[in-house]
């Protein structure tokens, strides 16, 4: 058995948290012990349906168009995650993460909607056209 030095051995598990497949598996294992309910059924259900969406979208946030990454930072600091990194977002927060309820988009852009349901969207949207509206 050979034994890779630590070196190598982080950079092989760098090319693999970064590949789409290293990627959605800590993805899954985030949904999955988030204690969130969920249908997805494993991490390559969560790849077919990543697939989907950049079929239809191509690989860009469902929300902004950015093109989405699966970069981890190194050697720069924690950092939580890039802005631009796949995260998989709940469209109503009040339902579990199940195909028809969720969206690829960009963490920043997740991490800003935060639990914002769709109903409070569309009472910001109220208040936002009556406060403009009068312009």
């Amino acid at each position: 058995m050979q034994h890779l030095s630590k070196s190598k051995r982080n950079v092989t598990d760098l090319r693999y948290v970064e590949s789409e497949k290293g990627y959605f598996n800590n993805i899954w294992q985030s949904i999955r012990f988030r204690g969130v309910a969920y249908s997805i059924k494993n991490r390559d259900h969560l790849l077919e349906l990543w697939n989907k969406h950049k079929k239809e979208y191509g690989p860009h946030c469902r929300y902004t168009g950015v093109e989405l990454t699966t970069k981890r930072s190194t050697g720069e600091g924690w950092k939580r995650s890039r802005p631009t990194n796949i995260s998989v977002d709940r469209v109503d927060p009040r339902l579990p993460y199940e195909e028809g309820n969720i969206v690829f988009c960009a963490w920043e852009f997740n991490n800003r909607k935060s639990g914002v349901t769709p109903d409070d969207c569309k009472r910001i949207l109220e208040v936002y056209e009556e406060l403009y509206a009068r312009s």
